[in-house]
């Protein structure tokens, strides 16, 4: 009797005792897990900004390398076709002086006429010129250091090399009637010892046996090349702290557009710690292409203050620039703060609804134990079967905890799909940001690995937008990209993914569409934009560059490529699309 009395109380005992542990423990597990999720995306969230940061400096930075590289390789293309130009242009006058007066004017007369509509032809400070010449080597036509030799044969004369360049000149005029040729002379007021390499473009004026033609050395071509190309870098990155930089090998100061009053000085110019530390690391990290991206200390232009920034150097390839550009740690340190705030309070309100549904849960299982176990005790042996209906009931209470728990749980799985919407998403205009559009182009890339279908990308960038901010505010600015995203997305099908690639910059990526197909959708979305009135700014033009992706490119070479096809388009006049095809 006594030992089954000991049975039933122990088995009265039993719901007190198990129940509330049960719940205890389910609850425990259940917020550990919580703040085990909030641990890791904490963690992972700095590293993962880092990167993305460390991505866009290195998408600018390649993209302007890219640019320069190609632009100081057409260099001499270019010479050629302004030489050509002005002398062609300076033949068109002189034969429409010939056309006009030849019946009327006496030959002497009309000669003075032409030599004289032609000698006020200058170019780079007088650098460049028009020459006469006929095909005994005599000057007709001489620039200002060298009048006093009109009238006189200069048939003999040779250049620094040793060539006979009016030799050479009449040769080409008598045998091709235009031509193009190198030689090397000394400037005018530059030391006689100190020789430039010139080319020159010659063509025959047959009316008088004379020969027209003209010049520029190389380094002058050189020089304004490079200056349009930093003016065209300016430009596109004039704000923010991510700014490009570009010095060259000597330790010249080219850009800079946070600190202007650096350009043109070099690192040596300077006491300063900073500049020095910066100078040391620059030039290290170009000798090893593995170490391009460096850490210093630096003024960053949005606080005045001294931080910590990480910037990723390059060397354009075949010349002395340097081009750079990176993020300050503060600033990240600063977004991710903010975006643990944000994540800190949703996880302790989650924390405190658990606890909360945890404290419940206890309470009545407390509760509905002790009314179980007094029951049990008085009636466990008349109401054995009352007892298997109570044990139901409690399993059927801890199946309902368990289920509030498990919605609980898919709640939180909701709110962190929403938290990583957020971050692909760009928060002015809603559609993808630069991170989201980088996933994009990755698994293209891997379809195309696996399926072979190709796909096109679109870069655009919105032409003088800067003017807008400046003209109109940053207010009717940000208006007007959300009502080009608009007017851009409808000119898309349901598979092609818009992007803002960063400020006025977006980029469009076709799933399974060839170059012609996507050069017709980069031509709709320019006439819609152009056609379009947005009130007030009224007309917004765009610049594109479209390519097709090549089996075997990386994202990095897609994008460089693009790159070069908008950057293309800005430098033929804007509003306009370039293929690269």
């Amino acid at each position: 009797m006594i030992k089954s009395k000991s049975l039933i109380t122990l088995l009265g005992l039993g719901p007190l005792l198990l129940i509330p542990a049960i719940v205890i423990s389910i609850a425990v597990v259940v917020i550990l897990s919580e703040q085990s999720a909030f641990d890791k995306t904490n963690q992972q969230l700095e590293r993962e900004r880092i990167e993305s940061r460390e991505s866009s400096v290195r998408a600018k930075v390649d993209s302007i390398v890219d640019l320069a590289s190609y632009r100081k390789s057409i260099i001499e293309a270019e010479l050629h076709d302004r030489i050509k130009l002005r002398v062609e242009h300076a033949y068109k006058i002189a034969d429409a002086l010939y056309q006009q007066f030849a019946s009327t004017y006496p030959e002497g007369e009309l000669q003075k006429l032409i030599i004289e509509a032609l000698r006020p032809l200058l170019w780079n400070n007088g650098e460049s010129f028009i020459w006469i010449l006929d095909d005994e080597g005599v000057f007709y036509l001489a620039p200002e250091y060298l009048k006093h030799l009109e009238g006189s044969s200069i048939l003999d004369f040779k250049d620094a090399n040793g060539l006979e360049v009016i030799k050479e000149e009449i040769s080409i005029v008598r045998n091709e009637g235009e031509g193009f040729l190198w030689d090397c002379f000394t400037k005018p007021g530059e030391s006689m010892e100190k020789h430039f390499k010139q080319l020159a473009f010659v063509k025959g004026f047959d009316h008088y046996g004379w020969y027209l033609g003209s010049a520029e050395y190389l380094d002058t071509a050189t020089y304004k090349t490079d200056r349009e190309l930093l003016e065209s870098i300016s430009k596109v990155d004039k704000d923010g702290s991510d700014y490009v930089f570009i010095v060259n090998t000597q330790g010249d100061i080219l850009l800079n557009s946070s600190r202007p009053e650096l350009e043109g000085k070099n690192f040596s110019a300077f006491n300063n710690p900073l500049l020095e530390e910066l100078s040391d690391k620059i030039y290290a990290a170009i000798q090893d292409d593995s170490k391009g991206l460096i850490e210093y200390r630096w003024v960053n232009p949005l606080t005045a203050r001294i931080d910590v920034k990480r910037t990723y150097v390059r060397q354009v390839p075949g010349t002395d620039w340097v081009v750079g550009s990176g993020f300050y740690k503060q600033e990240v340190d600063a977004e991710v703060a903010s975006m643990q705030k944000t994540l800190s309070t949703q996880h302790q309100q989650r924390l405190q609804d658990l606890l909360v549904l945890g404290a419940v849960s206890a309470v009545v299982a407390v509760l509905v134990s002790l009314y179980l176990t007094v029951t049990v005790r008085k009636i466990l042996k008349r109401y054995q079967l009352e007892i298997k209906v109570k044990n139901a009931e409690l399993r059927d209470l801890n199946a309902s905890l368990e289920a509030k728990v498990t919605k609980r749980t898919a709640e939180l799985r909701v709110a962190n799909r929403q938290l990583e919407q957020l971050a692909l998403t760009d928060s002015l205009t809603g559609v993808q940001n630069r991170y989201a559009c980088m996933n994009e182009l990755e698994d293209e890339v891997r379809r195309n690995e696996r399926y072979h279908e190709t796909f096109s990308v679109i870069m655009l960038d919105v032409d003088f937008f800067k003017e807008v901010n400046d003209r109109y505010g940053h207010d009717v600015g940000d208006q007007v990209l959300v009502t080009l995203t608009g007017l851009i997305q409808s000119c898309l099908r349901e598979v092609d993914k818009l992007g803002r690639f960063g400020g006025e910059e977006f980029v469009v990526v076709l799933p399974q569409t060839g170059l012609q197909e996507a050069e017709a959708i980069a031509e709709r979305i320019r006439l819609k934009v152009e056609n379009f009135d947005f009130n007030p700014v009224n007309q917004v033009t765009l610049s594109l560059g479209v390519i097709e992706y090549r089996s075997g490119e990386s994202v990095g070479e897609v994008l460089k490529r693009v790159d070069v096809a908008l950057y293309s388009s800005k430098d033929q006049g804007r509003n306009r699309i370039t293929v690269f095809s």
